[in-house]
């Protein structure tokens, strides 16, 4: 058999996975009292004039707000996603010069965007937040604040959008619910499900990395104060070793890649090749098979193009967006534990071979066969197999989390969602919850019939390149439709364009308008027909 050669640098296409999930800015010290200047930018050849305002709530939350001199009447609220509440020291790969807690405000999802708003006569507001993390509860307090200083300052206010990214935009559905009438229309981008659910993917995730490759993991029951932040910065490390490892253990054999040294399952299950073992967790968790770098179904052309597409890629597309995960896991995993005073991850009844459900049909090659690769496997991975002990919550800590509040699909307002299919942070099945309690919500009588949207992003079939030697290549531009709230300028500002309109109108975009607005972008979909996989605690 032809030998499969990888490059050296697909160890990297896991590791660049792992920067993302912590790609902050490091902020800088902001003016505790309210200053406005005036300010000026150059975009698309157009002089844009407007007017700059920040400063600090009596919550502690920084603000900006930006209103231009020729002013549409509508302000765009922006609720920004999750930052991580703990400061990180130098960590190779995922901090190589360490990183700082961001309580910086956000305005726009990029600034490209924010400028292009400013310069079609929007005016731009956002927060940072007093505490980051978790903090669905907080950012609609900020949001609150912010919203109340630019009305009061700027009375020819006429319109607001309230809209935001990942935990931004479950808190942006969350303020909208709350505060039925204040805003006149939605957007909700890259939707984020509950703390509960979101954990449980990552957390799933993780415990079958530490259960299959490293049990000195601790994963959950950090320690109070310093003991615990050095824990988890010590699982950081361990998940990076291992992923490591496995990278090097595929780039060295794709076909038959061995297990990470500190891996402790027995010699039976380390026969199988370690790629099943990585397919196996993401299949479990609902970790998508698609990545920027691997589409779950192609191969290098010649004699190992249907093997590799069938065997391979898929458990690549897993390892990149699993290294994700994993870290989200810890540290989202390790903040949440802090809030609530304790365990909030649970698996202790859980049956990870009825996870799969179809997949296991699907994927029974790529997992060394159902009676070797998913019998094998699922025993080891079976709540009565003492070496692999399952985590228990607290029900107080749990109870504690279950308080924030969770948006109940209660839309009285024009509101658009753009998801993408392969999103390994907010899966699609977040946003199809919410499309599920509208639904609900509308045959109840606490929605609005005919206001919800919903814009699907979603990858080519096919995108993964090789080089001449059969080396799978990570493109320069994470793929469309795939990765963390990955859209491009023209989706944002189409989104944008769409929600100003509603505002204005009352009501939702009809199909006419989304259709000329998405009609030049392949990866944009409306179906009314397409149902997403809802996350594995929502089954």
């Amino acid at each position: 058999m032809k030998t499969l050669k990888l490059k050296k640098s697909l160890v990297a296409l896991t590791s660049a996975a792992l920067v993302s999930v912590f790609a902050v800015a490091i902020p800088s010290t902001a003016n505790a009292v309210t200053t406005c200047v005036q300010e000026a930018i150059t975009v698309n050849g157009k002089n844009v004039d407007y007017e700059k305002c920040t400063g600090t709530d009596f919550r502690g939350s920084k603000y900006e707000i930006r209103m231009p001199s020729k002013f549409n009447g509508t302000m765009m609220l922006y609720s920004h996603g999750i930052r991580y509440n703990v400061d990180l020291p130098p960590i190779p790969v995922v901090a190589p010069t360490g990183l700082a807690r961001n309580f910086a405000p956000e305005i726009a999802p990029t600034q490209e965007v924010g400028e292009l708003l400013l310069s079609q006569g929007f005016a731009l507001a956002g927060a940072g937040v007093q505490i980051q993390g978790w903090n669905v509860t907080e950012q609609v307090y900020a949001a609150l604040e912010v919203n109340a200083i630019a009305r009061d300052k700027y009375s020819k206010i006429d319109k607001v959008v309230a809209w935001g990214n990942s935990l931004g935009a479950l808190s942006t559905q969350a303020l909208a619910e709350q505060y039925s009438g204040l805003f006149d229309a939605v957007g909700a981008m890259c939707y984020s499900d509950s703390a509960l659910s979101e954990i449980t993917m990552a957390g799933d995730f993780l415990w079958g990395v530490k259960t299959f490759f490293d049990p000195t993991i601790k994963l959950a029951g950090y320690s109070a104060g310093t003991a615990g932040y050095l824990e988890m910065l010590g699982d950081i490390g361990k998940v990076l070793v291992v992923f490591q490892s496995i990278e090097a253990a595929i780039t060295a054999n794709p076909i038959s890649p061995t297990w990470p040294a500190t891996s402790t399952v027995p010699a039976a299950l380390k026969a199988l090749p370690v790629r099943s073992a990585v397919l196996m967790l993401g299949l479990m968790s609902g970790i998508s098979t698609q990545s920027t770098t691997f589409d779950a179904s192609s191969g290098p052309a010649g004699a190992l193009e249907t093997g590799f597409g069938l065997l391979i890629n898929p458990a690549l597309a897993v390892l990149e967006n699993g290294s994700t995960a994993a870290l989200l896991g810890v540290v989202a995993g390790y903040d949440l534990e802090q809030r609530a005073g304790g365990i909030i991850f649970d698996n202790s009844n859980t049956d990870y071979v009825a996870r799969l459900g179809a997949d296991a049909d699907t994927y029974a090659a790529a997992l060394s066969g159902q009676s070797l690769g998913i019998a094998g496997m699922g025993a080891y991975l079976n709540r009565l197999n003492p070496a692999a002990p399952r985590v228990k919550s607290d029900p107080a800590a749990v109870a504690k989390i279950k308080q924030i509040y969770e948006p109940k699909g209660a839309i009285t307002v024009p509101t658009i969602t753009i998801t993408a299919t392969a999103d390994q942070v907010t899966p699609p099945g977040a946003t199809q919850y919410l499309i599920d309690q509208y639904t609900s919500a509308v045959s109840g009588g606490s929605a609005t019939k005919g206001m919800l949207v919903n814009i699907w992003n979603k990858p080519a079939d096919e995108y993964t390149k090789f080089s001449a030697t059969g080396s799978p290549i990570k493109p320069t531009v994470a793929t469309n439709g795939t990765t963390h709230c990955n859209f491009t300028t023209s989706q944002y500002m189409a989104i944008a364009k769409l929600l100003g309109a509603s505002a204005k109108s009352g009501k939702a975009p009809t199909a006419s308008a989304v259709n000329a607005a998405i009609k030049n972008d392949p990866n944009l979909f409306v179906d009314a027909n397409y149902r997403a996989p809802l996350l594995k605690y929502r089954q």
